[in-house]
């Protein structure tokens, strides 16, 4: 057993080794902050995942062009297509000096230029763009990068990404901090159906969640799996519950988890790969891919779970959602100032389910709890998901008609389509009780594709097989990184529902 200071000189380690250079904080994206294209990127750079990979090489961009470090570009796409043109605005604008095919560059002599390979190349031209430049930016969806260059949890100078959405957000960010020229994310929205793959998926995206959102008979449903609040999209669930795009919510407890640290003030820190996982293990870092959760956060999280659970009596089963409107309360009245998911769904009445609570720190939290309950004798509390399930189906039949946008696939997901076949289920086996219910609207993003064979790649022509989706629903589903995808579809609702007022 370690001694009683153990724990104490732990935690005074890791405030030390967090305010030191090495480690940059990380900051919420705010899109109540933000007006522009290029204000999100701006933002995306102090997030996590493929949003700090778009932040930080769109930056890198523009320190190249003000630094008179005109790239070439290296392209092997259509030169006609949409972004192909693109590029050649690019140089117009004296960002790039020319473009060049993989097979042109090659054969160039070695003069230590930076370039920035849109796309992805054959592997007879890879040791030339690998070694011949002084730096290279890659944006491609194949991780295609220099040996070495990407390790676990760092991801410089590189966007894995479709380049034909990846490079017109680029632009209009440009744009924007050299030329001056802001760009809305309605406006970008709107050219980006133009570009094909990713982008015009996106477009699509956009307008399918605004006829959700404006049908009136309709219950929405924001689903969310992966690492969200980790990688600082806490605030774009807020935006989406505080101004009403959503009515429920279906996550992870360990979103909800991670999701506290900030609602209570505290923060996340970007991983630096200075320090290997054995010494952010002894110092009690734990990564989240290229972010840092100090234990010492969840550590807050528990006692303030546990400030809120020592008043429920136990007498009585609870469900997920009322633990977590409990919570939300609690952040009500004890941290009035700051803005949290579950605070937010508490003071706007959304329920939050979790419908895999057990696997989470608040499940942990839970077993503790109960374990000190059983032993001073005291009734422990029980977690009945049933109760969810039931309020669940009242949401759903109470209302015409059901939408729900997915960020990833999972139990969260899973758990709020499956209303549809238990509702058949039930008055099949039970004597019909409730209307039926298909979801008429669904968003998913998400990059992952059928063939992997997993919830999270399932397509919505699948789910009407399942009786899950009605047949001429509206529908849309982007194949990509939420983190860089998702902010500017709430962007572009934000913007669509400020106008309409």
């Amino acid at each position: 057993m370690q001694p009683p200071c153990y724990e104490a000189r732990i935690n005074l380690c890791n405030r030390s080794i967090l305010k030191t250079p090495e480690f940059e904080e990380l900051k919420s994206l705010d899109l109540r902050q933000c007006a522009t294209v290029g204000d999100i990127v701006a933002g995306m750079r102090y997030c996590a995942f493929g949003a700090r990979m778009l932040g930080e090489v769109a930056n890198t961009i523009r320190q190249m062009i003000v630094s008179n470090e005109n790239q070439i570009i290296i392209y092997d796409g259509v030169q006609e297509s949409q972004l192909g043109l693109l590029l050649r605005e690019f140089v117009k604008n004296k960002w790039a000096r020319k473009i060049l095919l993989p097979s042109q560059y090659a054969k160039q002599k070695p003069s230590g230029e930076d370039i920035l390979v849109v796309g992805g190349f054959s592997e007879r031209y890879a040791e030339a763009i690998y070694t011949k430049p002084a730096r290279a930016i890659f944006i491609n969806p194949f991780d295609m990068a220099r040996p070495g260059q990407i390790k676990d949890g760092y991801f410089p100078d590189a966007v894995f990404a479709d380049p034909r959405y990846v490079m017109p957000v680029i632009y209009r960010a440009l744009d924007e901090w050299i030329n001056g020229r802001r760009t809305s994310v309605e406006t970008l929205v709107t050219d980006l159906a133009r570009y094909g793959g990713v982008a015009t998926q996106v477009s699509r995206a956009a307008k399918a969640l605004q006829a959700m959102v404006r049908d009136s008979g309709c219950v929405r449903f924001l689903t969310v799996s992966g690492a969200m609040t980790v990688g600082k999209m806490d605030l774009v669930i807020c935006d989406m519950i505080e101004m009403g795009f959503v009515q429920a919510v279906s996550s992870t407890g360990a979103l909800m988890a991670h999701g506290l640290v900030s609602s209570i003030g505290l923060k996340h820190y970007k991983y630096n790969p200075a320090y290997d996982d054995t010494a952010l293990a002894r110092h009690k870092l734990n990564r989240v891919t290229d972010t840092l959760e100090p234990e010492t956060n969840l550590d807050t999280v528990e006692k303030v779970v546990g400030e809120v659970i020592k008043h429920i009596d136990g007498v009585r089963s609870i469900s997920p959602s009322q633990l977590n409107k409990a919570i939300g309360k609690y952040l009500a009245e004890h941290y009035p100032k700051d803005r949290g998911i579950l605070k937010s769904a508490y003071l706007n009445g959304v329920p939050v389910f979790v419908p895999a609570f057990v696997d989470s720190e608040l499940g942990n939290d839970l077993y503790i709890h109960n374990v000190r309950r059983k032993r001073r004798r005291k009734q422990p509390i029980v977690m009945d998901l049933e109760l969810d399930s039931k309020l669940l189906i009242e949401l759903v039949t109470n209302n015409k008609r059901f939408g729900i946008l997915s960020i990833g696939g999972g139990v969260p997901r899973n758990n709020v389509q499956n209303v549809a076949p238990l509702i058949e289920i039930i008055n099949e086996r039970l004597g019909k009780t409730y209307p039926e219910r298909r979801f008429t609207y669904g968003i998913r993003v998400c990059p992952d594709r059928p063939h992997f064979g997993h919830l999270s790649g399932c397509t919505y022509s699948e789910n009407e097989s399942w009786r899950k989706a009605v047949k001429n629903g509206i529908y849309a589903e982007v194949l990509a990184d939420a983190t860089q995808v998702w902010p500017f579809l709430v962007k572009y609702l934000m913007g669509k529902k400020r106008l309409a007022a």
